[in-house]
Formats: C-alpha cells, structure tokens, sequence
C-alpha cells in the first residue's frame, strides 16, 4: 500500500499536470485524446470534509485542509464495483462506506467502526462488501496509547458492510488470527477461498514481517459474527516468499484479454502498472510492463458489467464498452477533467452508466484536500464519438 501512494506521488512527474487544458484534445503520455471540459453536464465534482461529502464546481475550490499522512485523512481507500454491475462501493478512510448508484452517492458511517484505524482493501463475499482495518505504527498517533491502554480487546480486523441493513459488522478480530496488540495486517490477498496475510510489528526499531494462510469453514459473511470462536478458521504459517508470489505484478503477457485489449495501444517503451479487478469480488491483481522508463504510469483498471475500464492518474481513460446484442466494441480513450498540480486521480467504481473516480491532493506521503468526480459515461461517450 504505501509503495503504491508514493509511485502515484512520484508519477506527477511523469504525467507533467502543470499542461494546459484550453483545447478539445489534450497531450497524454500515451496519446493525443478529447479531455472532458473541467465543468460540464457530463459529471459532477465532490470534496470530503471530516463527516461527509459536498458538492463543488472545481476540486481546487473546495476547503483548503492541513496535509496529513495518506493513512490518517479521510479519503477513498479503495473502490470497486459489485458482483452487480449495478452497485458501486467506495471505501471511505476514517469515515465510512460509499454505495454508488446511477442516481449518485450515500454515504453510511460508523464512529465505532472507523475513528482512529486506517480502512483498506475492498473486496466481497456473497456480493457483501468487506474490507480490514490496521493502525499505522509510522503515521497514528494513537498507537502507542492504543497498545498500552489496550482499549480494544477485540480489535477488528475484517468487517462486513450490510447492503441490507446498511450497518457494519466486524466479522474476524486480531485475536482470531492469534495476533498481539502491537501487530498489524500489512496487507492480504484473497482468491475466493483462501486468504493470505502479511503482519507486522516493530522490534527494536525495526519492522519484523510475518505471514500465514487462513480458511473459514463456511461462508465469513454466514459466520457474522465470528469475532469469539477461533475453530471456525483454518491457518498454516507461511513464508515471505509465498506471499510475494501472490501480490508481485504478473506480466502483461498474463493479463485476461480484456486488460490486454484496453491496453493494446500503450506503447511499449512505457513502463506500466495495472491494478486489476476481475469482476469476482476476489482482491485485485497487479500487471506490469516493463519499458524503457524508470518510473511506471501507474492505473486502476476493472471488468464489470458490460465495461472494462483503465484509468491513469492523469485522468487517461480506455473502456470498452458491451453492446445489446452482446458484441464488444472498440476501445474508446479519452481524459477526464485535467486535475490542478499536485492532484491525481485514484481508484473508481461503476454503477450501471455512472463511473465514481476518486481524486485527491497529494504530495509525497501526504494528502491533502480529497473527493471524487461521478461521470455520465453515455453522454461521454456520445462525446468522444461525435469528435
């Protein structure tokens, strides 16, 4: 996770966001393309204070808040659409959780749930949307306190969010792991069956990693609540290697067909890195190509419903779209509003015809103002077509 923010961060520079937008088409890295206008009927803009979400015309209009490091703002973690094209999830840090629909954004919160812990990596069970918490031993200030006072005997780890009852409901513990207080999930990797974690702890000043294997007997979200019964689980320790085998980025040459069509026109002198989800619910897959560049353009991508959709921090756009008789169209690329220096574009959900795409201010391991565009995608891409 934190190698991810700072090659977002470093590829400012690549994408060179001090360009002008005056013009209907717009220079690219990866090409010349049609950039949305920074305000038209096409999309709306939001900004996120401390309890909610606001509309705004502009990203860079919106309150100017102090930065703080990425683990401790409120701002979207992670986003993905559901098993159901239909519904998109926003996973919203230190706040709450988006659901996403054509008619636009609800936020649902819970202070019990999220105050003082970092929220990340939204996956799903059944369509359920779950995700985990953890405490950055670097960034939360409250750490320390936290071990010392033990002010959660039960802390969760992994927590359902209900679409039904739009509650929350923590599902497995740190104990349930057999984790200590001064441990934290760095990181997991879920097929569908199987989940495969990273810990950590520091020791003596140093970062000591772990790492294990676990299976629920049934269904987690069947199991809710599981956080007091540990035989409900299956575990094998597991090594460094492993782990990394499972979350290292595979070769675009091993990427599913849809990734590689929208990818067939990058140029392969650009080092690329693709986050990609299947459209399973399972957790995301990292694809890479190597070019001759150093420093890779970083993207989001995903299949869901009739879309398969990459977008770069820059707002770069490729799609590809399904049409009623079930045929699969060409790649249609464009860019999304040019972003002001020092703001890019992060992870996105659909819903239906609406795409949900997070953007934020960041500089290094800090971010400061944060939000999301939501995008009328029938109306952009009678745009594009018409250009």
């Amino acid at each position: 996770m934190k190698n991810r923010k700072l090659l977002i961060a470093i590829s400012l520079v690549v994408f060179g966001l001090l360009a002008s937008c005056n013009g209907k088409k717009s220079k690219s890295p990866l090409g010349d393309m049609m950039e949305l206008k920074p305000v038209q009927k096409s999309h709306v803009w939001y900004y996120f204070s401390d309890t909610n979400f606001h509309t705004v015309d502009l990203p860079q209009h919106s309150p100017y808040v102090v930065e703080k490091a990425w683990t401790e703002v409120v701002r979207i973690t992670s986003a993905s659409t559901s098993p159901d094209p239909s519904i998109g999830y926003a996973l919203v840090n230190r706040l709450g959780m988006l659901t996403l629909d054509e008619d636009g954004p609800t936020l649902h919160t819970d202070a019990s749930i999220f105050t003082g812990v970092t929220a990340d990596s939204l996956v799903f069970s059944n369509k359920t949307p779950l995700f985990y918490l953890y405490r950055s031993s670097f960034f939360n200030v409250d750490f320390e306190k936290s071990i010392t006072n033990a002010v959660q005997p039960s802390r969760p780890f992994l927590v359902e969010y209900d679409p039904v009852a739009k509650q929350f409901f923590p599902l497995v513990a740190y104990d349930n792991l057999k984790l200590g207080d001064d441990e934290q999930i760095a990181g997991y990797f879920w097929d569908g069956e199987t989940w495969a974690c990273s810990a950590k702890k520091v020791v003596d000043n140093h970062v000591s990693f772990s790492y294990f294997y676990w299976q629920p007997y049934a269904p987690l979200t069947d199991l809710s609540p599981a956080l007091a019964n540990p035989d409900l689980f299956s575990f094998r320790t597991s090594t460094e290697e492993e782990y990394r085998n499972l979350s290292m980025p595979k070769a675009f040459s091993a990427a599913p067909d849809d990734l590689k069509k929208l990818c067939s026109s990058i140029p392969s002198e650009f080092t690329v890195s693709v986050l990609w989800k299947d459209g399973s619910g399972t957790s995301a897959v990292s694809y890479y190509q190597q070019g001759s560049n150093s420093v890779p353009l970083m993207a989001n991508g995903a299949s869901s419903g009739k879309y398969s959709t990459l977008i770069f921090a820059d707002g770069t756009t490729y799609i590809t779209r399904t049409s009623d008789n079930g045929e699969n169209q060409d790649v249609t690329a464009f860019r999304l509003p040019l972003l002001p220096a020092g703001y890019v574009y992060g992870d996105f959900a659909l819903a239906g015809d609406s795409l949900y795409v997070a953007w934020e201010e960041s500089s290094f391991y800090k971010t400061g103002r944060t939000g999301f565009l939501k995008v009328n995608l029938i109306s952009v891409l009678e745009q594009v077509k018409a250009s």
